[in-house]
């Protein structure tokens, strides 16, 4: 058996953590001159342009100047707990059980990285201006009624519909964060689902207007001017549109969320990956590895505009 090969498996983790979080694929890279000591990104914030006169009347006029402010956000640090492998595991089983451990590990740390980061794109750990404003998430208000979809919620929710993309259009166009193609929505399964019904001409329709490079990259629909995408699960929101910790335990009237965002109003900095190992240690009697990757992200401009929620309200 040869050994890991470190450089080839920092390399296979970090495409790996773009290929199974596809959406991150469609949110821009950081200015690296933002990085302040490796941890810390800023983005400068342009303070209220001038005031425009018609017709002057007034001289000399006031000069002013321009108060600028930043945003910070942190690039966070994850990392695998050390796996050990004994020799004898290595010799005896009949298939490669390094490769499956580790693969495994890949995938838990690829599922982490995708949920901190939709965490951080709502909810900043630094800085002001930290969490969502409660106007971003709009609510579906279709009259058409369905069960929840978090374990132990109970009630109704209102349904998802088509209508609800032009709405979310409508809602980034008044605040000045819609630009064509740049558009991008990762959907619940139960969004998407009673979006897009299979048995749907429309349906159809609106898949046939991706092109097989846009399928590679996540996208399944395009609809309303948005690049649609789903994932198994995007926001866990309280009644009052709280936004939970993924894993929380759900209280009845919990309702789910998908994202909505504006690629160039949105940020990622993707720091070094790293597979670490220990082989052959003569206290173990066998191999030992792990794994760190940096990632980190924020909404580019302090009040989130260009980043939004649609929450599958409540029924009455």
């Amino acid at each position: 058996m040869m050994g890991l090969q470190v450089e080839i498996w920092s390399k296979t983790i970090q495409e790996k953590l773009l290929q199974d979080n596809s959406f991150l694929n469609h949110i821009a890279n950081v200015n690296e001159a933002n990085i302040i000591n490796g941890t810390i990104v800023h983005l400068p914030q342009a303070g209220n342009p001038s005031a425009v006169v018609k017709n002057r009347a007034v001289l000399p006029a006031d000069a002013a100047q321009r108060t600028d402010d930043e945003v910070l956000y942190k690039i966070d640090e994850y990392t695998t707990d050390p796996v050990f492998i004994k020799n004898a595991d290595t010799v005896e089983l009949s298939y490669d059980k390094r490769r499956s451990i580790l693969d495994q590990d890949i995938a838990n740390l690829s599922e982490e990285v995708a949920e901190g980061m939709l965490t951080n794109f709502v909810v900043s750990p630094v800085g002001t201006n930290k969490t969502l404003p409660l106007a971003n998430i709009l609510k579906t208000d279709s009259a058409t009624t369905v069960a929840p979809a978090i374990a132990g919620t109970t009630g109704t929710r209102k349904a998802y519909q088509i209508a609800d993309l032009q709405r979310m259009r409508n809602f980034m166009t008044y605040a000045k964060a819609w630009s064509e193609g740049n558009m991008f929505a990762l959907l619940t399964p139960e969004a998407a689902v009673q979006m897009f019904p299979a048995d749907s001409v429309i349906t159809a329709t609106y898949m046939a207007a991706t092109s097989e490079a846009e399928r590679r990259l996540g996208i399944i629909y395009k609809v309303q001017g948005w690049n649609i995408m789903i994932r198994s699960s995007a926001y866990h929101l309280g009644a009052d549109k709280s936004i939970k910790a993924f894993g929380a335990v759900a209280a009845a009237t919990d309702c789910e969320g998908s994202f909505f965002w504006n690629k160039n109003m949105l940020e990622k900095a993707l720091g070094k990956t790293e597979a670490f190992s220990n082989e052959k240690d003569p206290q173990w009697y066998g191999d030992i590895y792990s794994f760190l990757t940096r990632i980190g992200g924020r909404a580019r401009r302090k009040n989130f505009e260009g980043v939004a929620i649609l929450m599958q309200e409540n029924a009455v």
